[in-house]
């Protein structure tokens, strides 16, 4: 008897019934799931993202027409090849809530085609002699095709092998994984490293929050890539803070409008049923 209690008290996992011990197991199984999304995208996208890696033939992609184009696109394929082999290898493990469109296909499209819509709009200036309008495309389809490359990681599969945790830790987590992603820190620059931690940590993590609201509410990575697009343009298209600001808002107008049409249909469909 002595015996029996050493070995249960050493191994406690012995006296759990089966239904607690396959919850154990499916809890170390998602903190593996987690693990093999964020080390893809990590691994693949530091060559990319820290300087001292990049491989020579990345670097001479600037010297290319649309070589900024494959280089902006080539920093966020961690979280696309890691968030695409995720759901594919963990499709039975991992229930899936988020999807490409989510609950309206309309919807979706005009969340992720409204940032582009305004910045073709208003152009991009540029000395290339390229028309700024078609800068302005171009500079729009890579941001949010960028966007659309993480969300498919962060919220198109991260959100849902999560969903385990409650929010808003969930949403703060995310925010964190995806401010180490980005792995400015690594950039041996204090004055960079204060940035980091001040203000690029806190904007992920409140980013985190909002984005992962929104795709949660729609069920959408394409609604996920337009949310996080805001903070794509503000801080990353080349063009003055006046112009950023009449896209944004523009956006916003589209998005609330957008909106209370999808939740309108939404409520007259439950209502009919």
């Amino acid at each position: 008897m002595r015996n029996v209690y050493t070995i249960q008290k050493a191994f406690p996992i012995f006296t759990t019934s089966i239904p607690q011990l396959i919850v154990t197991m499916n809890r170390y199984s998602r903190v593996g799931q987690i693990f093999f999304f964020y080390l893809i995208a990590v691994g693949l996208s530091m060559f990319f993202r820290v300087h001292r890696l990049n491989p020579e033939w990345y670097l001479n992609l600037e010297q290319y027409r649309f070589g900024w184009v494959l280089i902006s696109l080539l920093r966020a394929s961690g979280p696309l090849v890691g968030g695409v082999l995720s759901i594919l290898l963990f499709r039975n493990l991992v229930k899936r809530t988020i999807t490409l469109s989510g609950t309206s296909i309309a919807g979706s499209l005009l969340y992720f085609g409204a940032p582009v819509l305004m910045i073709t709009i208003l152009g991009i200036s540029n000395n290339s002699s390229v028309n700024t309008h078609l800068l302005g495309l171009e500079s729009g389809l890579t941001i949010m095709v960028y966007c659309l490359f993480e969300e498919t990681g962060w919220r198109g599969f991260l959100l849902d092998a999560m969903r385990h945790i409650a929010n808003p830790l969930r949403f703060i987590i995310i925010g964190i994984l995806w401010y180490i992603w980005h792995l400015n820190f690594l950039s041996g620059n204090m004055a960079s490293l204060k940035f980091g931690l001040l203000i690029h940590l806190p904007a992920c993590v409140f980013g985190s929050w909002i984005i992962s609201f929104m795709a949660d509410k729609y069920k959408s990575i394409l609604v996920a890539a337009g949310v996080h697009s805001v903070f794509n343009v503000f801080f990353d298209l080349q063009t003055d803070l006046q112009s950023k600001l009449i896209i944004e808002a523009g956006v916003f107008l589209i998005w609330i409008a957008t909106s209370y049409f999808v939740d309108k249909k939404k409520t007259q469909a439950v209502q009919i049923t």
